[in-house]
């Protein structure tokens, strides 16, 4: 079998940066058109006459459960086929399907648009894992990966408080009259706004220098869909039980936070959207961000100092500050307090997409970065599924009164993260053992 030189050659650091910058636009994007509908959800409800359960399907089911059946897919793709046309593909996809909102006069049709984004957002993940790894140095990809998942929390950042101001500016004009379209509702106006930069951006992915491919046997280019990936799945089956798992549980508060957080602090403390979006958002910037950035510097840092778990390491570490910051803050009685606490919650649980990401490139082959990082994305929109929908069913069936909203979210994360904690203590041996064997 003919391989690549086992010394890899990078791209230039202009290449290299110009593909990292993409991919955190593409994250600020993705995360703008993922959250408008959490903060769209009492104009929605009010169009459509709906529960709480019901847009937690909006949020959770229909984007996640897409997400999830297309996921391996995907990443076989990127596995095999030019990566940056793959990225502007599903970019131009994700954008045209979150506009497609304007034309949603029943909740199934808006389902459906949901369902037509994740289809284009599922590309990001492992174009990032894969991407990254053939660009950069192994201790230099935690800086580079930190960079662009922190387009994550910009993303949601500016859905928050851009989308607070332009809700409120759309509801005073009464909505929209379009070219060729006619009239929007205001809630469908912000769909459109929200989702036609990333036809742009789709463009900008095109225009990309496509790094070379680390030690990629030619067999495998010929390989059965699938057959990889199972393969890797049976050798390192212990290992990945444990760090994805727990990676699934950590995700479960991020995914239910994200949804619900907005409402939450509405129900709870009285505030108007607007005012929750303003600081919310920008609480999210500053602290996920350093969050972001934090868990990519600290993964590097424990791999120069010999810990080849480092990223499922610090994922623990995260976890174990995250849980009492989350599980208080929702019942704290002052305002001021819940928001010092989400801003120490948010800058842990922020690790979550930059070390679960480090985690699966570290111990995932070149053949299977890209189907190993779809088949964690879809674990996580699993949590995605079950984290919004845990919370909801508390407040619909547990308290049966949406004022305890609070409690429902505060709940959820004392549940999800001890068990995180956990998996990832009895994890770390099996991880140093799997790093040891993997050819990368």
């Amino acid at each position: 079998m003919s391989r690549e030189s086992e010394q890899h050659v990078y791209p230039s650091r202009r290449h290299a940066y110009a593909t990292v910058i993409v991919l955190v636009l593409a994250n600020v994007m993705s995360f703008i058109d993922r959250q408008v509908p959490a903060m769209l959800v009492g104009p929605i409800k009010e169009d459509f006459g709906v529960t709480d359960s019901e847009i937690a399907l909006l949020i959770g089911f229909a984007f996640s459960a897409t997400y999830a059946v297309i996921a391996i897919p995907i990443g076989f793709a990127v596995d095999k086929l030019t990566r940056k046309n793959v990225l502007g593909t599903g970019i131009f996809l994700w954008s045209i399907a979150t506009m497609g909102a304007v034309f949603a006069t029943s909740f199934r049709k808006l389902l459906g648009a949901r369902m037509g984004v994740a289809v284009g957002e599922a590309v990001i993940a492992p174009v990032s894992v894969s991407a990254v790894s053939d660009s950069f140095p192994e201790r230099q990809r935690g800086r580079a990966m930190g960079i662009v998942t922190a387009g994550v929390y910009v993303g949601i950042g500016i859905s928050l408080i851009g989308g607070g101001y332009l809700i409120e500016y759309l509801t005073e004009v009464g909505g929209l009259n379009l070219p060729l379209v006619g009239y929007v509702k205001p809630w469908q106006a912000a769909f459109m706004i929200a989702g036609l930069p990333g036809l742009l951006l789709a463009l900008c992915a095109f225009a990309l220098k496509e790094p070379i491919r680390r030690h990629i046997d030619t067999e495998t280019r010929k390989s059965v869909f699938g057959r990889d990936l199972l393969n890797h799945i049976k050798c390192h089956r212990t290992t990945l039980f444990y760090m994805l798992i727990g990676l699934l549980f950590m995700a479960m508060i991020f995914y239910s936070f994200s949804a619900w957080a907005p409402t939450m602090l509405v129900r709870t403390y009285g505030l108007s959207l607007r005012e929750v979006g303003v600081t919310l958002g920008s609480i999210t910037i500053a602290a996920s961000i350093l969050g972001a950035l934090a868990a990519g510097a600290a993964a590097d840092k424990l791999i120069e100092r010999g810990y080849s778990d480092g990223p499922m390491r610090a994922a623990m570490y995260a976890c174990m500050v995250a849980l009492p910051a989350i599980a208080a803050a929702p019942l704290m009685e002052s305002v001021t307090l819940c928001w010092l606490l989400l801003g120490v919650y948010l800058f842990f649980i922020s690790s979550y997409a930059t070390l679960g990401l480090l985690s699966v490139g570290a111990v995932s082959s070149a053949n299977v970065k890209g189907q190993m990082t779809a088949f964690f994305a879809l674990l996580m929109m699993v949590s995605g599924i079950f984290g919004p929908q845990i919370t909801a069913g508390f407040t619909d069936f547990i308290f049966a009164d949406e004022s305890k909203l609070n409690w429902s979210l505060s709940i959820t994360g004392a549940l999800t993260l001890p068990i995180a904690i956990i998996l990832f203590g009895l994890g770390l041996p099996h991880f140093r053992k799997t790093v040891e064997t993997i050819d990368d």
